[in-house]
């Protein structure tokens, strides 16, 4: 029979103890490594802008599947999992070349995000699109920067929390659209829209 010595018999509980707690703990979240979704709470709902460089190719309206698809997977898992609010799918183009032509690429470029996001599992119920050609800028059009991000599509969720779309998701996973605007403002890349 062994015999422990007193040392042995106060330790043995600490050692057992001190494991069990390091069994326990849970390790740090592995960084966001996917698509960074520019986003911001407006009185209509939570609108999410996707940028146009990364799903079109300038002057089309045919998605660009290679870069689009990370951007469309997040968001058709978002609308899947944490809202079943109705979607607003807005395009929108810069005011170079025809208004008809812009009027014409916003609506399509709107209808093929609402196509993808079907075929990721959204239902089309949920779904109204609507082109808005340059009549809803978000920078002055004067720059080449400003050009490109009126050159968009936005996801609006109506009626819906910006609380409930990021709730227990990773950190790093979405942006201030208007933070972003703002710096690039800041660094005279982009001019506020004329009024």
């Amino acid at each position: 029979m062994l015999r422990r010595t007193f040392a042995q018999r106060l330790l043995l509980p600490v050692l057992t103890a001190t494991l069990l707690a390091a069994c326990q703990t849970t390790p740090a979240p592995a960084p966001y490594r996917g698509p960074v979704l520019p986003i911001q709470q407006a009185e209509r709902g939570v609108e999410i802008f996707l940028p146009s460089a990364a799903l079109f190719e300038t002057g089309k309206s045919a998605l660009n599947a290679s870069e689009a698809g990370p951007y469309l997977d997040r968001i058709a898992q978002l609308v899947t999992t944490k809202s079943d609010k109705a979607i607003a799918l807005e395009g929108h183009a810069d005011n170079t070349g025809a208004a008809e032509m812009n009027q014409k690429l916003s609506d399509e470029r709107a209808a093929e995000i609402g196509k993808a996001l079907v075929a990721r599992g959204v239902p089309a119920a949920r779904i109204k699109s609507a082109g808005f050609a340059a009549r809803r800028p978000v920078a002055s059009n004067t720059t080449d920067e400003g050009r490109r991000l009126n050159r968009r599509v936005e996801v609006v969720l109506l009626e819906e929390k910006i609380e409930n779309i990021t709730k227990g998701e990773p950190a790093g996973a979405f942006a201030s659209a208007w933070d972003q605007l703002k710096a690039l403002i800041d660094q005279g890349l982009v001019k506020p829209v004329e009024k």
